[in-house]
């Protein structure tokens, strides 16, 4: 930490607050803040001290009184009128990852960036699979579920994959990222940011710490960015040499580099065409962190839990589990990975001030039946109610929602959990709201 730094507010007293706390240097005073008293017992619980100060219920401008910095988690929003004022007034803002780059230099580490709205967490578990696979110390750390503070002896890894959230860019003004990758963008955290803008610049500032950016060349919304990107994968074809592609030869889909097979994809087990793009997007961030490495395992790759996760397989109905899908786009690409398959669709929750239409027509061709739950269900009836061929219920419970899908259904469809809703009306978070419907299809 910066010596010039005594007394520092922590924002946020869940795992990424506390981590904060326990990287901090013993001699600084930290005042702790969280809206929940509940929150705020965990970390009075673990820090314990005289020294320290604990805050709970509405945020108040004293609290920031002779604070040195903040330190501000990623489920707190920046725009509240008091930190507002607390910023204009010059005080230092940092989060778990700008902290993290205070004292790290990292010097013989290769250090991978990971953004965008959909695919974060698969790409980070592809790199750091296929690194550990090709003898490099590796570790994923960031928003794929391990706060950065809580690794150790980070000296000592070849590689450190760090999946970042808008949430967590836009603190982040400091950092040392050999390559940085935006996977794609598209509205999300509507209730979060004032505008599609706002969103995007936060996504966008991954590109001014990075030497090295990729970008998706196949997604429109990322066209201003392409002067600013080093090279890009898609579909598409590019004039680019350095560029990767995504084919077909005489033995299936293919990866290729300056007209040559870098990957042939014919035994890669996970679904779904973006899994081919995420597969693309991490060969190229480890080809641009080591350019040394040409031969990559990946048939044994897995899935990440609640991304398109199969559950389970009953009277020839199988089951899916993609309660990552938080937004509309996770849940296209879902309907998507299902092609010429009758899909039976669990969904809803917190829309964050989404625009539903564009699963209109995606609900319109490969669904025939809708099971709505939580707060916004009455918004997905009022967007999709004139599809004809829809059936849509309205339920209560999750399990209530699992039981009627799996009645109406019929040998060879699916059942999936793609709500392209938060889950934080009814559930703690996503993996939560996953795993109830799993233990509700295990039980079938």
């Amino acid at each position: 930490m910066n010596e010039n730094i005594n007394h520092i507010l922590i924002l946020g007293c869940g795992q990424t607050g506390l981590s904060i706390g326990r990287y901090l240097d013993s001699s600084i005073k930290i005042s702790f803040y969280d809206e929940s008293e509940i929150s705020l017992n965990n970390a009075r619980n673990l820090f314990a001290t005289k020294e320290h100060l604990y805050f709970s219920g509405d945020l108040k401008e004293a609290y920031f009184d002779d604070v040195d910095c903040v330190a501000i988690s990623p489920g707190v929003d920046p725009r509240h009128p008091i930190i507002n004022k607390i910023i204009k007034k010059g005080v230092p803002f940092h989060n778990d990852i700008s902290l993290f780059f205070l004292k790290n230099d990292l010097l013989k580490t290769k250090v991978i960036g990971v953004t965008g709205t959909n695919g974060k967490t698969t790409v980070c578990s592809m790199i750091e699979q296929i690194a550990l696979e090709s003898g490099l110390k590796a570790r994923a750390v960031g928003n794929i579920g391990l706060p950065i503070l809580n690794i150790n002896q980070v000296d000592t890894l070849d590689v450190l994959i760090i999946e970042l959230s808008s949430f967590q860019l836009e603190v982040i003004n400091n950092g040392k990222i050999d390559v940085g990758v935006i996977l794609n963008i598209s509205d999300d955290h509507m209730d979060r940011y004032n505008s599609f803008t706002k969103y995007f610049q936060a996504k966008e500032k991954l590109f001014g710490l990075s030497k090295i950016n990729i970008i998706n060349r196949d997604d429109g919304k990322l066209n201003t960015l392409r002067h600013k990107a080093t090279l890009s994968f898609g579909i598409s074809e590019s004039n680019n040499k350095k560029d990767y592609i995504l084919t077909n030869n005489h033995s299936g889909a293919c990866i290729e580099r300056g007209g040559k097979a870098t990957l042939e994809l014919s035994n890669f087990r996970l679904i779904g065409e973006h899994n081919k793009l995420n597969i693309m997007a991490a060969i190229a961030c480890m080809q641009s962190a080591f350019p040394e490495l040409n031969e990559f395992k990946i048939n044994n790759l897995k899935g990440v839990k609640h991304r398109l996760e199969w559950v389970k397989s009953k009277e020839g109905v199988n089951f899916y589990n993609d309660s990552k899908a938080t937004n509309v786009n996770a849940t296209i690409t879902a309907l998507k990975s299902f092609d010429k398959k009758n899909i039976l669709l669990v969904a809803g929750g917190d829309s964050k001030n989404q625009i539903l239409k564009p699963l209109f027509k995606y609900l319109k061709q490969k669904v025939s039946a809708l099971y709505l739950i939580g707060q916004d269900a009455h918004i997905f009836e009022e967007n999709f109610n004139s599809i004809n061929s829809l059936k849509i219920t309205n339920h209560k419970r999750m399990k209530d929602a699992v039981l009627s899908a799996y009645e109406d259904a019929s040998f060879g469809d699916i059942v999936l959990l793609s709500p392209a809703c938060a889950s934080y009306d009814m559930y703690k978070n996503y993996k939560e709201r996953g795993n109830e419907y799993k233990s509700i299809v295990e039980k079938l």
